[in-house]
């Protein structure tokens, strides 16, 4: 078994100083795929890691995908086989409160009542074999949308929902996740992974974007620093029962690492802190190419 995960800056601070940490602490082999910033979109996520899964030898070695830059681990391969072995589906992706990108269009969509706590899918941790996953991304080489009677409905109505959202590979796994039920699941309960980001009503309120610019003007001084800061203390007085934990936006992230530094994260989630790592493997780097320019 691999984490596999993917990054442009090999030397962001969430990246070594914490996933990349906290893999070694629990002994998971943790595989970089390097990718050149320049021209590198989200929705290339999926291009480098299928590029990455074409050369594996082994189409059923088991590959759990995670975000690079605000992702870290708390449970080892045991843990992670055990809970996987308990979903009918061959591929399990993370779960969230927020239907990102789609916002409302994406309850639209959905067949049956939210799944609780965590009803939507989020492609920030998802686990499966190399030989399943690869299938999927072969049956659909782009977003489906055309599958969907109501987004065919809306381009009709020029509103394009590939050029709204297909920056974000996250649009494009929802969309086979619903095409594909039976073989793509939730983890709507967070036995793998949990998201530990804030639960909004709206993902496109305009307060959220205005919250962000203002964390990126004032920094720790800025209201919304200050109200995820409260909301993710008191979360992390509970310890999460999953292997991977996702601190899914910029200012939960931030919010992390600063209790990171300031030694104040709770011993449930910090205890890798001053680990030194096994006699295992070190982490890989794999170059995967320049974009879009790679073959």
């Amino acid at each position: 078994m691999k984490v596999v995960t993917i990054a442009t800056d090999l030397e962001n601070a969430f990246l070594k100083r914490l996933l990349t940490t906290s893999c070694e602490a629990v002994g998971l082999d943790l595989v970089i795929l390097h990718v050149d910033k320049e021209a590198f979109k989200f929705k290339d996520k999926r291009t480098a890691l299928t590029r990455y899964l074409a050369q594996c030898p082994r189409s059923d070695e088991l590959i759990v995908f995670t975000d690079a830059y605000d992702t870290l681990f708390l449970r080892g391969e045991q843990y992670i086989r055990t809970a996987y072995e308990g979903f009918a589906q061959k591929v399990v992706f993370s779960a969230e409160p927020n239907s990102w990108p789609l916002g409302a269009i994406g309850f639209a969509l959905q067949e049956s009542p939210p799944a609780r706590p965590y009803p939507y899918l989020n492609s920030g941790g998802f686990i499966g074999s190399v030989g399943d996953i690869l299938a999927l991304c072969a049956k659909y080489p782009k977003p489906p949308s055309d599958r969907f009677p109501l987004l065919r409905h809306l381009r009709g109505h020029d509103y394009d929902t590939d050029k709204r959202f297909g920056f974000s590979d996250q649009y494009y796994w929802t969309l086979v996740r619903l095409l594909e039920a039976e073989t793509v699941g939730l983890d709507n309960t967070a036995r793998l992974f949990e998201y530990l980001g804030p639960a909004v009503g709206d993902v496109w309120d305009p307060n959220i974007k205005i919250g962000i610019k203002d964390f990126f003007a004032r920094g720790k001084e800025a209201a919304s620093y200050q109200r995820e800061r409260e909301r993710l203390v008191a979360r992390l007085q509970s310890p999460s029962d999953a292997a991977q934990v996702h601190f899914a936006s910029i200012i939960t992230k931030a919010v992390a690492l600063d209790l990171f530094d300031e030694g104040r994260l709770p011993d449930w989630l910090g205890g890798f802190r001053g680990a030194t790592g096994s006699d295992r493997p070190a982490t890989e780097v794999v170059h995967v190419g320049s974009w879009p320019n790679a073959t």
